[in-house]
């Protein structure tokens, strides 16, 4: 097998755990590379495919096949249109290739034209550094001039003057042109330049006036030999202007003498014409103003807001896109203009429709006033995510801290009051980071909801609420062989409430094991398994007959139809569950302390809890039990394995002699002649049940599945103590022992991370990590999901293990670590290590959907992680809430972040490049 990204990929795993990913030889270039077009415009892309048998690509517009118009469109030989306005995101050209994932990817950037040069002057322009005056249409402020391909700033005079003083050396003709911000280059000028000397430039003064219908105004020219004007008259500098109002009211005066030649600009005015008062005001959105006009003006107009027919104003509700407003005023001797500035409002916050905020990602609706649809919005000071519909705004991004916050909507440089908002639980009984580490040890790890849950009514009140919720998890309705129970399984871990009923039932399932591997009905397993729920809150002496009793197990360790001894025929009891129910399901093979320590001989040597020949009488004890029979049937010995509930007695075949059972335990090591069937079973699961060891092993046990591989002899020693009632309840009370070991010092001793112990926590066996990483992100799973089969290629086929002694052994040690216990990394081979990597990547694999899925019945949503990739840090953080608790190190979330900034293949990718690398990471694969 082999792990495959598109991005380079930081892997954290401990030797011999994982395989670092590999990167894919695939590739596709796209040329041209990065390029600016005007709209309209058309320009055509190649590609070029390496590594993939069919070079055929798919051309498409920021992940739309073909484009839009919008974006532009794009031909499938590659041919791209710009769109008829520039659009208001980037733009992407992508060629997909024939498998569907590997693609090549270059921006384009749409730009609006650039303005036109009409005159300059001086022109023909002396070599050296003259200042020189661009006429022409449509420059702004910042705009900068291209003289023979070097850029020069300019001195933004008005939208159709600039000046600028380029340096320029030999003399010949320069091409200029000119760009604002954000536009392309406008059309070129050919400007030509002269060596400098006399005779100085021509010029005139003023170069501008304003002057009204047949009035006069001279102008001044050095040397000037003639005098020109393009409407009126002019002699000897003296301008009369025209008694009517030509085509234009901007009229040129030309002076021309040894230095070239100098103009002036006059604007004409008609003393009648109309006029409008105020001529300029700044006004508020949605404000009014009242205009007046002289002239005989009468007829308003305005082109944003609304005037009435008196001149009374009022300004839009929203920004325009230039931010102001033009109002006009007509009359017979022409037309009057005012230029309103529009002011955005100062918004306020008046309510929040989700309060509190919930820590980690959030979306909530502001309601105030004020807002515009280019409002912005702060949490505590940082940038959110803010969209503006009808009159609200809607708010989104990530809280990190929990406590009381503050949200700030802004329209430039106005700004609201402080909004207070509670982020999280206010007065949690427990810390979020403490909530999700209880529930890795409680339940199949932690969901958003669940979290803040056990924030809000504490630990212990979630132990409680689950001590008293009713069964909800079942597997009555699975049918078939074999097939069926282990899709409901993680169904059932993944979205049923009744999370540590589930839990507790999964940890009995491993100590009391059955399997397919002999069973092969699902109608046993389904008996099985629903009775471990069903008991896993009762106590363990219940658990221990029930079990004993199940048909389930009388199949598959043979006390079923286990006849008592024939010494004709030479038969003997079977011992198989005699064996088993001391060696695994409760007293182990050695003495122990109370703290599950091995108690020594004189010798040093451990002391053997039993002997063969204990086994032997109690494999007489379990003599004389069969399959139960329909309602109304009679017994039959040797009967085929039924599901009509728990096994019945057959008195017959029972070894009614006397037994020598365990001395060690204060309950009857003697079980006398002529008990019943019944009575000789509880007789002797009573004497199994008060063995001094049964504390200490079972706790031990339970501890290693929900908390953590290696309890110390003290955290075992308390919750043992609890188990025999120490705290007033019966002994093997499950709930109290349950209670117990997951409130331990030891158990919550890290909850807020940064003091990671080697002997914390427990590696996650794949029945664990899987039903985890779906409910991290609140993601939904049915029975139609594929991953039991996945369960099975890391060794973890559930409810079938392949021997009676689990799928690993308690017992195994994780070699280089000095002895530490880690039983489930004895399944995690290189190749189930490999095989969860990929099983995390082909989740995250969706490359245009964020909607994740891994089949019909698994789903996650990416979707509120995308905004938070424009800030690599931000998604780091909010991905270690919600899958490591918040507490990852240090040194890890900065090679992540690092990672996710150079992930080049867009925000989906950066969100799924974040969550491989964290998921496969050693951190996030032992539970700590």
């Amino acid at each position: 097998m082999r792990i495959t990204r598109n991005s380079p990929a930081v892997l954290f795993c401990a030797a011999a755990l994982f395989v670092p990913a590999l990167l894919s030889a695939q590739s596709i270039t796209v040329t041209p590379g990065y390029t600016s077009i005007g709209i309209n415009q058309q320009l055509q892309y190649t590609a070029t495919v390496t590594g993939l048998a069919n070079t055929t690509v798919t051309w498409e517009v920021s992940s739309v096949k073909g484009g839009n118009s919008t974006l532009g469109t794009i031909t499938q030989t590659g041919l791209y249109t710009a769109p008829a306005k520039v659009p208001t995101v980037g733009t992407t050209i992508i060629a997909l290739g024939s498998d569907g994932k590997t693609m090549g990817i270059v921006y384009v950037n749409v730009a609006p034209a650039g303005p036109s040069i009409t005159s300059v002057s001086p022109n023909p322009a002396p070599t050296g550094n003259p200042t020189l005056t661009i006429k022409g249409t449509g420059f702004k402020s910042g705009a900068y001039v291209l003289v023979g391909g070097n850029s020069f700033g300019t001195t933004f005079v008005n939208s159709t003057t600039l000046k600028t003083s380029p340096w320029q050396g030999p003399a010949g003709t320069l091409v200029l042109q000119v760009a604002n911000p954000g536009t392309l280059l406008g059309a070129p000028f050919n400007l030509q330049f002269v060596n400098a000397g006399p005779p100085p430039p021509q010029t005139i003064s003023p170069t501008t006036a304003s002057v009204n219908l047949g009035a006069t105004q001279q102008f001044n020219s050095a040397n000037a030999t003639s005098w020109t004007a393009t409407a009126g008259t002019i002699v000897n500098g003296l301008y009369t202007a025209p008694t009517t109002m030509p085509s234009s009211n901007s009229v040129t005066v030309t002076a021309t003498g040894p230095g070239g030649s100098a103009s002036a600009s006059v604007t004409l005015i008609n003393p009648n014409a109309p006029k409008i008062n105020p001529a300029t005001i700044s006004l508020t959105l949605g404000t009014t103003q009242q205009f007046t006009a002289t002239g005989g003006a009468t007829n308003w107009s305005a082109v944003a807001g609304t005037i009435t027919s008196q001149g009374f104003y009022t300004a839009p509700a929203t920004m325009s896109s230039s931010g102001t407003d033009t109002v006009s005023v007509t009359g017979s001797n022409g037309t009057a203009t005012a230029l309103v500035t529009l002011l955005p409002p100062t918004p306020s916050i008046t309510g929040i429709s989700t309060n509190p905020l919930p820590l980690g990602l959030f979306s909530a609706t502001l309601t105030g006033t004020g807002f515009l649809s280019t409002s912005t919005a702060q949490l505590n000071g940082l940038p959110i995510a803010a969209t503006f519909a009808n009159g609200a705004l809607t708010i989104g991004g990530f809280a990190s801290q929990s406590g009381t916050a503050s949200i700030v909507v802004s329209n430039g440089s106005l700004s609201s009051p402080p909004f207070s908002v509670q982020v999280g639980i206010a007065n949690a009984l427990a810390s979020s980071a403490a909530a999700r580490r209880f529930l890795q040890r409680a339940a199949f790890g932690p969901t958003p909801t669940d979290a803040a849950h056990v924030q809000t009514i504490g630990e212990q009140g979630w132990i409680n609420e689950q001590f008293n919720m009713p069964q909800i998890s079942s597997y009555s309705n699975v049918t078939g062989s074999s097939g069926g129970m282990n899709t409901h399984f993680l169904t059932n871990a993944v979205t049923n409430p009744d999370q540590l009923r589930q839990r507790v039932a999964f940890a009995l399932s491993q100590i009391f094991v059955v399997s397919f591997e002999k069973l092969i009905w699902n109608a046993n397993m389904i008996l099985y398994q629903n009775m471990l729920l069903s008991d896993a809150f009762t106590n363990y002496r219940q658990i221990m007959e029930d079990v004993t009793l199940s048909p389930a197990m009388g199949q598959y360790l043979d006390m079923a139809n286990n006849a008592k001894a024939d010494p004709v025929a030479g038969t003997l009891a079977n011992e198989n569950y005699a064996r088993e129910l001391m060696q695994l399901m409760s007293i182990g093979t050695n003495m122990l302390n109370s703290d599950g320590t091995p108690q020594l001989d004189s010798n040093g040597l451990p002391i053997p809890t039993y002997s063969q020949f204990t086994v032997t009488e109690f494999a007489r004890v379990f003599t004389g039990w069969t399959y139960a029979q329909a309602p109304g049937q009679p017994l039959i010995w040797n009967a085929y394995l039924t599901s009509y509930g728990p096994m019945a007695p057959y008195e017959s075949e029972h070894d009614n002699g006397s037994k020598q059972l365990l001395a060690a335990s204060p309950v009857g090591a003697t079980a006398a002649a002529g008990l019943t069937t019944q009575q000789d079973l509880e007789n002797a699961l009573d004497n199994v049940f008060n063995h001094p060891n049964v504390a200490p092993f079972v706790c031990k046990r339970l501890i290693q599945h929900l908390v953590k591989s290696n309890p110390t002899p003290a955290y075992v020693a308390r919750v043992a103590a609890v188990f025999n009632g120490a705290n007033g309840t019966p002994r093997g009370d499950m709930k109290a022992t349950i209670t117990a070991i997951l409130l331990d010092q030891e158990a919550t001793a890290n909850d807020e991370g940064q003091s990671d112990q080697p002997t914390d926590g427990h590696f996650q066996e794949p029945a664990l990590f899987l039903p985890a990483m779906v409910r991290a992100f609140g993601g939904t799973m049915t029975d139609q999901n594929y991953y039991w089969s996945d369960l099975a290629a890391q060794g973890q086929d559930v409810f079938n293990p392949p021997s009676v002694f689990n799928y690993y052994s308690p017992f195994y040690t994780v070699a280089g670590t000095g002895g530490l216990k880690g039983p489930e990394f004895q399944i995690n081979t290189p190749d189930a290590a490999v095989f969860r990597a990929n099983e995390v990547s082909y989740l995250f694999n969706q490359y245009s959907n964020p909607i994740q899925s891994y089949g019909p019945g698994t789903i996650i949503d990416l979707t509120p992680f995308l905004p938070l990739a424009s800030n690599p840090t931000t998604l780091v953080n909010a991905l270690d809430l919600t899958l490591t608790r918040g507490v990852m190190p240090a040194t890890m979330k900065t090679a992540i972040t690092t990672a996710v900034a150079g992930d080049t293949l867009g925000p989906l990718h950066q969100v799924q490049t974040a969550c491989f690398l964290i998921l496969t990471s050693s951190y996030y694969n032992v539970w700590h």
